[in-house]
């Protein structure tokens, strides 16, 4: 019975997305790919765009990467809020603009 639950949702994770076009234009940078996008583009400190977030929202930072929404680079962030609800940041990671997510 395990084995075919596992088998299940194995078949359930390789399947692709419905929305592949889209992906395509959301990707997220590896910590490597985004200390050289920092330095070479010019972008906001993540771990002070991260702070920040985290001071405005009230809450505990959780993770913050680095993603391009088409041409655009944006730090998505996620906070830990003292009511136990984690919530998701996005600022636009040039000038540190909230923006809606994607």
């Amino acid at each position: 019975m395990q084995i075919l639950l596992v088998l299940a949702m194995m078949g359930h994770m390789s399947a692709p997305p419905a929305l592949g076009a889209e992906r395509a234009a959301h990707t997220c940078l590896s910590p490597s790919e985004t200390r050289t996008a920092v330095q070479e583009r010019k972008l906001a400190d993540p771990f002070a765009m991260l702070r920040n977030a985290a001071r405005t929202a009230g809450g505990e930072p959780l993770r913050s990467r680095l993603c391009r929404w088409d041409d655009k680079y944006v730090y998505e962030m996620a906070l830990l809020r003292r009511d136990g609800k984690v919530v998701r940041i996005y600022l636009d990671a040039v000038d540190g603009k909230p923006i809606s997510q994607p």
